[in-house]
């Protein structure tokens, strides 16, 4: 049985999920079923998929002309375990990460929380003022599969955890993009995505985004939902009916309160720092290629 040779490790609210779904359309390649399986983190608490069997079985259709077999969880990358797992596990795995300016990714995290009910405090800057109160332990909803979902600077301190990674894991091996160069030009990118996985150019030409920013209609009805999907992963059931999508409107991101966003640009300044060292590391690894 084929198992998963790349993975898109993260991060959260940076287009992993539109990847996902253009890579999966690609005749060569083939995409763990469900998106977010989370297998290898086994230090957090978000986990959709726990058995080696269960995991083993997202792959089971692979067949041999799939050139390149993968998956993408996106808190891989945070995990403190997960990596190590993976290497354990699949030696010699490819790894795809992909980033974004870190107060943006911070407040579309805090939205995305908010929207799928692991948030329950009504602005972000309130929710950013908890982070130390929850670390402790303290005010984390009780619908919230894992508290370290709420640590949004710790979460989205990208610098840092790609030093991490790096500290792990050869630079050939791992591939960085951003949300801000693939939105500019996501065809140049997958390109990029392509020639990394070893496949051809299926020569896509459409790239839709995933993901929009979304909020729920009624929040009852969003908890009753998220314990049906609890109910059914627990059963094996990893597919549901799309029941969600009918809960969600689109809408616009308010704007944050200047003083906040000004403080919170501070707060990452460091990290923005690091990645932008990291990446042209990175960039020029690949030009000396």
């Amino acid at each position: 049985m084929r198992k998963p040779d790349f993975f898109i490790i993260g991060a959260p609210k940076c287009g992993t999920t539109s990847l996902s779904r253009w890579l999966e359309e690609h005749p060569q390649i083939f995409m763990s079923p469900i998106k977010e399986p989370h297998y290898y983190s086994t230090d957090l608490g978000n986990r959709t998929v726990k058995s080696a069997k269960q995991y083993a079985k997202l792959f089971q259709n692979a067949k041999e002309y799939h050139k390149a077999v993968g998956e993408a969880s996106t808190w891989y990358l945070y995990s403190k375990e997960a990596v190590a797992n993976i290497e354990r596990t699949n030696p010699g795995a490819k790894y795809i990460v992909m980033t974004r300016e870190p107060a943006d990714m911070a407040y579309s995290l805090y939205l995305h929380n908010f929207r799928v009910t692991y948030e329950n405090e009504r602005t972000f800057e309130a929710a950013w003022r908890l982070q130390e109160i929850r670390a402790a332990g303290n005010s984390i909803p009780r619908s919230c599969p894992e508290p370290d979902m709420l640590k949004y600077y710790s979460a989205c301190a990208l610098g840092s955890l790609l030093q991490v990674l790096l500290d792990k894991v050869p630079q050939k091996r791992i591939l960085l993009l951003s949300l801000e160069d693939v939105s500019k030009d996501p065809a140049g990118h997958y390109r990029c995505v392509l020639q990394f996985l070893d496949v051809e150019d299926d020569n896509r030409s459409s790239f839709p985004v995933a993901n929009a920013s979304r909020q729920y209609r009624s929040r009852l009805f969003q908890k009753i939902l998220k314990a049906g999907a609890k109910a059914r992963q627990a059963l094996g059931i990893m597919r549901g009916l799309q029941l969600a999508k009918l809960n969600e409107r689109n809408i616009f991101k308010p704007s944050l309160p200047e003083d906040f966003l000004e403080e919170i640009n501070e707060t990452f300044s460091k990290e923005r720092k690091l990645l932008a060292s990291l990446k042209a590391e990175l960039m020029q690894r690949v030009q000396e290629k």
